[in-house]
């Protein structure tokens, strides 16, 4: 039986969770460019449902959800057991992040996770000034600090939102600083192809491959290649997530309130 927090870790902490023999990709990406906050490609009240497969069944279904609170954007994950994990171990989740406002900088993670023998309830938030993550683990009454080097950093939900934006095209590579945990860690990112693709009940349209790799930081060997919309609302419709029990597939099922193609 997969483990819950592997799958909880699909959509709420997609690379960083996962562990294989890949090897990591060659560091010293360049940065990611900055954010255009006028033009995102979401708007506020945006939800994105997923499904999460492995080897043709249902695993977890997953609900984003992007609000704009005037001085920052609120992105929210529930996430649900589906299928024979459902049947054997049943869990749900919700995963929060706070994204400040420009420079885009998370300054709030956290999550709260019920399983069958296990209650998670967490948050993390990011002291600029003072390049300190302070992570509280609320069932157990402990407080744990990690030092932030960078200026910017996501978490692993501002991440995703992160890769949606700014220019993208074959070739384009990015790195991401991202706390996780007790510690900063790095995503690397690459577009490798613009492709033509139908999946799902999506139909066939232009769309950007993109590969995500971990980097320094982390001793996970996972590998994420995600699919965009290659329009305005660079909506990811597909993701296949290699680890050692195989391969995840993610897919899109449910688009609200999501911008209209020609933004």
């Amino acid at each position: 039986m997969i483990r819950p927090p592997l799958l909880a870790a699909l959509l709420g902490a997609a690379l960083f969770a996962t562990s294989s023999r890949m090897p990591a990709a060659e560091p010293s990406l360049p940065p990611s460019p900055p954010v255009d906050f006028h033009h995102l490609p979401w708007t506020d009240g945006e939800a994105l449902t997923y499904l999460v497969s492995l080897g043709g069944f249902d695993a977890a279904q997953g609900t984003f959800v992007a609000r704009d609170k005037s001085d920052h954007w609120e992105f929210k994950l529930s996430l649900a057991s589906r299928g024979l994990v459902d049947d054997f171990y049943p869990f749900t989740g919700t995963f929060w992040s706070i994204l400040a406002p420009p420079p885009w900088r998370s300054v709030e993670y956290g999550e709260f996770r019920f399983e069958p023998r296990k209650t998670i309830k967490e948050q993390t938030r990011i002291d600029y000034a003072k390049h300190q993550g302070t992570r509280e683990i609320w069932i157990e009454g402990k407080t744990k600090t990690f030092p932030i080097a960078e200026q910017s950093v996501d978490d692993v939900g501002t991440m995703l939102y992160h890769l949606r934006t700014g220019p993208w095209n074959p070739g384009d590579r990015r790195t991401l600083y991202v706390y996780e945990s007790n510690s900063e860690k790095e995503a690397l990112a690459e577009c490798q192809a613009r492709e033509t693709r139908a999946f799902g009940a999506w139909p066939k349209q232009p769309v950007l491959r993109i590969l995500v790799l971990p980097g320094k930081g982390t001793h996970h060997r996972g590998r994420l290649m995600l699919w965009l919309t290659d329009d305005a609302r660079r909506l990811p419709l597909h993701a296949d997530l290699d680890f050692r029990y195989g391969t995840f597939s993610i897919d899109l099922t449910k688009a609200d309130k999501a911008p209209p193609t020609a933004q």
